[in-house]
């Protein structure tokens, strides 16, 4: 998978990519008939990020442990 480095980057591009559906939405960019692909895609990008960022989450974690493990040692 990707290194921990690479995963904020993925997750703004990500965040990027839900901006730019949410902005071309409000701008009538799509047709009615693209609706459904378009939110299709959008809860598929938010669940990326969702979870990319609670993996984010849990090595952060893991690493506090880890150092404080570290001290006591």
């Amino acid at each position: 998978m990707e290194s921990n480095s690479e995963s904020p980057i993925i997750i703004q591009m990500l965040k990027n990519v839900k901006q730019i559906i949410d902005v071309s939405k409000q701008r009538g960019c799509w047709k009615d008939e693209e609706l459904k692909d378009i939110g299709i895609t959008y809860h598929n990008v938010s669940e990326i990020v969702r979870q990319l960022q609670g993996e984010d989450k849990e090595v952060d974690e893991s690493v506090e442990v880890q150092e404080e493990m570290d001290e006591v040692d």
